[in-house]
């Protein structure tokens, strides 16, 4: 509300005779009626808690200032709850935050209302005659009702920045190395047995849980550095700032990548750095294509899409490029000039960048994108001849004399282990004979 909209409605005689009835914000609590908001759940319905989502520091000081504004005021309290929502910050037209609790995962346990929408036509007739129309909107309006007592539970929230999760592994330099042993006895196909390296490996993480890491606490204004190595055993980065440890990271192989050359390790141990996550996250809630994802998550219509504990929406796993040309600019340029890509061609840029990213016109902008690279268009220049014009083929004198083949493939198998067929053409009569086949079968047994 600008101040000559303000300076008006102070004007309104109604205002001016009760200010009680129209503060600035909402005081506190509202008084008790005798009707509560109540939260109904399906039978058989279990306390369901989400992670919280990773947020910027710039977006935690907020966060925190409005957390202290709530509490202060009583409209939230400090709990313990089986129920939890992650909350997250929403961009507004005068450019401040509204908070949003992220409450989907309960509405879907909970019992649809039904509300019989009075008619057009009637609410019409009932304006007959009159001359002054009026609004009237709620400030805070979820803030102006109570929530009745056995339901306060599950309306709780959890904020990244009143705890720091039980994450270990940052602090452990290789963990991914030092637990595999354990970590292959989980699995379904293997027997358990305790062999010499299960036990090294349980008493060195005893031992390296109990020890201090030397760490520092990482400053959010200042760059970072990632180091990345890869082998045939996993991959590992240590994050870090002014040449000093702020955090580790590994995981081990998975079974496709243990069939990797080593030069492809190494770009799998690159890190997306926390400050493009960030960038990331803060675009897309200011896209309006993505934004209206994250309200369809769960439904058909957004299938395929995701949103994880780091706060990021992704695609089958790809993080989902908001239309932000800079940081466009940055993936491209990352995918296309730097140390590890060397100046892929548009295709091959494609498949890698494909593996990480996603958004909409992503193989277009790509090809576009190699077509107007200088260094390519000097570098991969064409030096054979041009090809000519078409020429009309010689005409067969006798039929059987020259022929064309195709093969027809990806049939259903039939009876007789057939799944193609072998489709011969005599070029000068058309005549064709269709023979059926099998797409394995070796040269020799087809002549």
């Amino acid at each position: 509300m600008s101040v000559e909209t303000e300076r008006v409605v102070e004007e309104i005689d109604v205002v001016r005779d009760f200010v009680e009835v129209f503060p600035d914000e909402v005081p506190g609590l509202p008084p008790t009626r005798e009707m509560e908001f109540s939260i109904d759940l399906v039978p058989g319905a279990g306390p369901v808690s989400v992670a919280p989502y990773r947020m910027a520091p710039a977006e935690l000081v907020e966060l925190k200032g409005q957390l202290e504004d709530l509490l202060e005021k009583q409209l939230v309290r400090p709990s313990v709850s089986p129920w939890g929502a992650p909350v997250l910050l929403v961009k507004k037209k005068d450019g401040g935050s509204r908070l949003c609790v992220d409450y989907r995962q309960l509405n879907k346990l909970t019992i649809k209302n039904k509300y019989s929408l009075p008619r057009i036509d009637d609410l019409m007739d009932q304006l007959k005659g009159a001359s002054v129309f009026s609004k009237m909107d709620l400030r805070s309006g979820y803030h102006q009702i109570r929530v009745k007592e056995g339901d306060i539970p599950k309306t709780a929230f959890r904020t990244s920045f009143m705890g720091l999760a039980g994450y270990y592994r940052q602090f452990i330099e290789g963990f991914s190395k030092i637990v595999a042993p354990l970590t292959q006895l989980t699995r379904t196909e293997q027997p358990f047995i305790w062999t010499d390296a299960c036990e090294w490996s349980f008493e060195e993480l005893k031992r390296r849980l109990s020890t201090s890491p030397v760490l520092v606490l990482p400053d959010s204004g200042e760059s970072f550095d990632v180091y990345c190595d890869a082998s045939h055993q996993g991959l590992g980065c240590v994050l870090m700032q002014h040449r000093k440890v702020v955090a580790y990271a590994s995981r081990q192989l998975k079974n496709h990548e243990r069939n990797y050359p080593t030069h492809d390790l190494d770009c799998g141990a690159i890190t997306i750095t926390n400050e493009f996550l960030r960038q990331v996250g803060l675009k897309q809630l200011q896209d309006v294509e993505l934004v209206k994802l994250l309200g369809l998550l769960g439904t058909e219509k957004a299938v395929g899409f995701e949103l994880r504990g780091d706060g990021i929406l992704r695609f089958k796993g790809r993080i989902c490029l908001p239309q932000d040309a800079e940081l466009k600019r940055v993936v491209l340029e990352k995918g296309h000039k730097s140390k590890l890509s060397i100046h892929p061609g548009m295709t091959k840029m494609y498949q890698d960048l494909k593996k990480t990213f996603w958004w909409s016109g992503m193989k277009r902008e790509v090809a576009e994108y190699v077509a107007a690279c200088l260094t390519c268009q000097k570098a991969k220049v064409e030096h054979q001849k041009p090809s000519g014009l078409m020429q009309q083929i010689e005409i067969p004198k006798w039929k059987w004399d020259s022929i064309t083949m195709d093969f027809i493939v990806g049939l259903p198998r039939s009876a007789r282990n057939s799944d193609a067929i072998w489709v011969i053409v005599d070029r000068l009569t058309k005549c064709a004979h269709f023979l059926p086949i099998n797409i394995k079968w070796s040269l020799e047994k087809l002549t």
